[in-house]
């Protein structure tokens, strides 16, 4: 078997560190802006909550393309520290306009190009490290101790902003703040990989996109990502309005937001190093089911209870709705990708699901939150429960077989 890496013999573990820094990086931006990026919006730069739908669901708009083509350079051309590089300094510039930006259309276009980065970045860490996986040479890696990184990262970039408020500064310096962490992450990719392998050869020269759409193709497949994709719909909800929810349906003050939010994903932690027992119990279509129904509770308790403890409360399920919902259909689609498509499968599947039904979600949750936040969170808790019917019968009876061999390769 070719090795995975052009650059050196065999992937090290100086390459799966640098791995680990990336994943801190991409979720450090994500814990800079995810918990407060709505009431920066709202505070700073006066958007009210049907612009903020229009601005996430714009944001959104460049998943419909950019991983899928970011994967498809990373299959075919075997690219690897150029494009995460690039998208780390696209999160910088973007970051940087924002503290400029005035008016709608300019936050959008500065959030716009800040999403065209995220979304590929996640996409390509997982390819990576799964085509290094693929080389029978690496070591042994468990794919929790690269993800818990991840985690790591948006704790510590939440707490820096808490911290920044400490120090008497507001919500404005959000930016700055992920700002910094795009140029580390900058800086990490120079260690990374040039290339992934030879491009050119063998399956290479199929085109990998085509191929990975006849994998997501198949009738359960199918129906596994309508499902999650549904989910993913209503995550809008939680992820764009709860920071919105905690200072006016129940009363916290905005700097505790992030505090609130990393709370989940501290607990988060446990659930990634717990990660590969619970899937030898739970396996991963378990994984899945499971994180589906934490979802749909997580969304009934924001409707049914709108009090601080019911709100805070929730978080414990944070970490099991991330595992079954975003990560477990990860790994699970990789287990029936051949190698020549693993990136663009992963890629298709974050343009499909993650970056379509995101902008739908978007969309419908700015509307539904100018009537009351309490309505959007009814109607979310209908469409998850929709969403998770569809995942229970597709894993259950959609006829999906997995290969014996994860991460399958060509013959």
């Amino acid at each position: 078997m070719p090795s995975a890496i052009q650059d050196s013999s065999a992937p090290t573990s100086g390459t799966y560190r640098r791995l680990r820094i990336h994943f801190f990086a991409v979720y450090g931006m994500m814990g800079c802006v995810s918990p407060y990026l709505p009431i920066y919006l709202r505070d700073v730069k006066a958007i009210t909550p049907g612009q903020l739908g229009l601005i996430l669901a714009a944001g959104q708009s460049g998943v419909l393309f950019m991983p899928a083509l970011m994967t498809f350079l990373a299959d075919r051309f075997r690219l690897v520290a150029s494009l995460l590089g690039g998208l780390f300094l696209i999160n910088a510039v973007s970051m940087g306009a924002l503290t400029l930006a005035q008016g709608f259309w300019a936050c959008l276009i500065c959030i716009v190009f800040t999403q065209l980065a995220n979304q590929p970045q996640i996409a390509l860490g997982d390819g990576l490290f799964f085509s290094l996986q693929a080389d029978r040479r690496s070591p042994r890696v468990k794919y929790s101790s690269i993800r818990v990184w991840g985690t790591m990262g948006f704790i510590a970039a939440s707490t820096a902003i808490v911290a920044v408020y400490s120090l008497g500064a507001t919500v404005a310096a959000m930016p700055i703040v992920a700002l910094g962490v795009a140029i580390a992450g900058f800086a990490n990719t120079t260690a990374l990989p040039r290339r992934l392998g030879a491009p050119g050869s063998g399956a290479a020269r199929r085109l990998p996109t085509l191929e990975a759409a006849r994998v997501l193709a198949h009738p359960g497949v199918a129906a596994l990502c309508l499902g999650l994709g549904l989910m993913v719909m209503t995550n809008a909800a939680y992820y764009g309005f709860y920071p919105l929810y905690l200072t006016q349906k129940v009363g916290i003050d905005a700097r505790w937001v992030g505090l609130i939010a990393t709370v989940g994903v501290t607990l988060e932690i446990g659930y990634m190093l717990a990660f590969e027992r619970l899937r030898g119990r739970l396996g991963l279509r378990g994984l899945i089911l499971v994180g589906g129904i934490c979802s749909v509770v997580r969304l009934g308790i924001l409707a049914a209870i709108p009090h601080p403890s019911a709100a805070i409360g929730l978080q414990v399920l944070h970490g099991l709705t991330v595992i079954g919902v975003l990560i477990a259909p990860a790994m699970f689609l990789n287990r029936l990708a051949p190698d020549h498509c693993r990136n663009s499968v992963q890629g298709l599947y974050v343009m499909l699901v993650v970056g379509g039904f995101a902008i739908a979600g978007n969309i419908a949750s700015g509307r539904l939150a100018e009537i009351d936040l309490l309505v959007l969170y009814r109607a979310a808790f209908a469409v998850d429960l929709l969403g998770l019917i569809l995942v229970a019968f597709a894993l259950l009876r959609g006829g999906i077989i997995e290969p014996d061999e994860p991460a399958a390769s060509d013959p």
